[in-house]
């Protein structure tokens, strides 16, 4: 062997310094192309906090976190700068300048402007949401895609969400969620303190298995390699709010995600390889609107089109890449939003004994006083599932108070935001971060903002101080963007209440919980102590420790 000479060496440690050099001007330029845009902001007198030519908005920080707890999500930060930073002459609106963290940010808190960027224009989802959702789904996806690629996928997959066929799928669902009950009548009889979180992430998690993949994982009872992945890979994702550098830069951390990844895509490579067999051998097997399926659809609609070429016998790679990530997108999207929406259900209904009751004695009118009948008719009758108008406005105020996530767009050149004062607020060269929780709580937009009031959602006139406001209520956002999954997530939620509030009563175990794990630091948002964290959504704080008895 030939050991390395001098000269060898010396061209080693110059490539070295020279990409030291390089990123240290990349970072220089960088950041004072940051710096300038906020420079010019504030010459046109945008609203911000008090800024500095080195530090940007970054000393702006810390006297907010000093409030509120550390694990709190980032969006109630936010939510603070706004409050203590908008303009009285303006709507809810203020710029951040975070670097090196983030690019130029918009933080948009008023359901006017939050119409114009999501409606109205419409506005691309910028590059900065690839690295929330890539270890996720493991690529880009309906989330983060754009132009006519996101309209053909967003095309094919709108049939397994209409309404009428969400509501055939009551009966699968309903398969799970008695397991669920099952769960909870476990813990009952036990008397032990649980993470209701943990538990109803598992449920949800099978529930979006039935409907993505057209089978049954049973994660709620035995070991299924694709949820535990999936779940893994959420615990081990660092979110932009954890400054823990030990945590942050983890080394074993790309190690797990390949890891989880690869358990990820090899249990759906072998789904998607299954159904395609049994397509091309029958093809009344493709009877299903399951999003294997409407994948595998449009596949074999391309195949069909090349008429002079025989059908392959394996599916392309390329193809099964692309299914693959957005299958993984939908059952990471499906089960975490919506478990962490049951949970606040359980923490507000506790919190309200006569909304609760209302909730109660509506389930008793619609499917009868034998509660051990209510499975059977949801299965026979899924149509009663529409006639529960309390229940929905239940759910929609509690999605209110409690949003599972935000909306992020990217701002163009010559797109201006204006509010109902007739300012003007440029979105070029900045990424707008909607606010739903400060959206939906915006005190000038909704009377008793912090109240819980499922009442707002039963109001049919529209001069009542209580109607909703015009783009207010935004847990699934508006326009072409919307969620594709919300009737689901409804039913879902649905079923799930229908199935357990007249059988248990769920009670958060907080007070025991802090016994046990006693701190001086602050542990309540807005005086809950059930406020949001992040893990991939926002979910309740501790995993939401509860207790569950039986009703007699």
């Amino acid at each position: 062997m030939i050991s390395p000479g001098p000269l060898s060496f010396e061209r080693a440690i110059s490539a070295g310094l020279i990409a030291c050099a390089s990123a240290i001007v990349y970072l220089v330029v960088k950041g004072y192309r940051a710096r300038l845009v906020f420079h010019r902001l504030r010459q046109q007198g945008m609203p911000m906090p008090p800024w500095n030519p080195i530090l940007g908005h970054l000393l702006a920080v810390p006297p907010v976190m000093k409030v509120l707890p550390e694990d709190a999500q980032q969006p109630d930060a936010f939510e603070a700068l706004c409050k203590a930073h908008e303009k009285k002459d303006a709507d809810s609106i203020i710029y951040l300048d975070m670097w090196p963290f983030a690019d130029p940010m918009m933080v948009i808190c008023s359901p006017v402007l939050a119409v114009q960027a999501c409606q109205e224009y419409d506005l691309p989802k910028p590059p900065i949401l690839h690295a929330f959702f890539n270890p996720l789904a493991g690529g880009d996806n309906l989330f983060t895609m754009n132009g006519p690629e996101w309209k053909r996928s967003r095309a094919l997959f709108n049939s397994g969400f209409s309404a009428g066929y969400v509501l055939q799928q009551t009966s699968h669902i309903v398969d799970e969620a008695e397991v669920y009950v099952e769960t909870l009548r476990e813990y009952a009889r036990k008397k032990e303190m649980f993470s209701l979180d943990d538990v109803t992430c598992w449920y949800l998690m099978d529930v979006i298995g039935t409907v993505t993949l057209d089978s049954r994982l049973h994660s709620q009872r035995q070991f299924n390699p694709l949820a535990s992945a999936l779940r893994r890979q959420i615990r081990w994702h660092v979110l932009d709010n954890e400054w823990n550098l030990l945590i942050r830069w983890n080394p074993v951390r790309p190690f797990v995600q390949w890891y989880n990844n690869y358990q990820m895509n090899s249990y759906i490579a072998a789904e998607l390889d299954k159904r395609y067999a049994e397509w091309t051998s029958d093809e009344t097997a493709a009877s299903s609107r399951s999003i294997i399926h409407l994948a595998l659809a449009g596949y074999m609609a391309q195949q069909a089109q090349q008429k002079d070429q025989p059908r392959p016998k394996q599916l392309d790679r390329a193809f099964r890449d692309w299914a693959t990530v957005q299958i993984r997108l939908f059952i990471f999207a499906g089960h975490d939003s919506t478990s962490s929406t049951i949970c606040y259900c359980f923490y507000l209904l506790q919190s309200h004994p006569e909304a609760l009751a209302k909730l109660r004695a509506e389930h008793d009118a619609v499917f009868g006083l034998d509660i051990a009948q209510t499975a059977s008719k949801m299965r026979s009758q899924p149509h009663l599932l529409n006639n529960l108008p309390y229940t929905t406005a239940v759910i929609k105020e509690s999605l209110r108070l409690f949003p599972p996530a935000s909306a992020m767009r990217g701002g163009l050149p010559g797109v201006y935001l204006q509010d109902d004062k007739g300012n003007r607020y440029p979105t070029e060269g900045t990424n707008m971060w909607i606010l739903h929780s400060a959206v939906q709580r915006n005190p000038h937009y909704w009377p008793d903002e912090l109240a819980f009031r499922p009442e707002r959602w039963l109001v049919k006139d529209t001069q009542d101080p209580l109607y909703p406001i015009k783009g207010g209520w935004r847990p699934f956002e508006h326009g072409p963007r919307n969620c594709l999954g919300q009737t689901l997530a409804m039913l879902d939620v649905k079923i799930t209440l229908a199935l357990t509030v007249r059988e248990f009563d769920v009670r958060h175990a907080f007070e025991e919980w802090d016994r046990l794990h006693p701190t001086s630091k602050v542990k309540h948002v807005n005086g809950d102590r059930a406020y949001q964290t992040q893990s991939g959504g926002a979910h309740p704080a501790d995993g939401y420790p509860c207790r569950v008895s039986l009703r007699h």
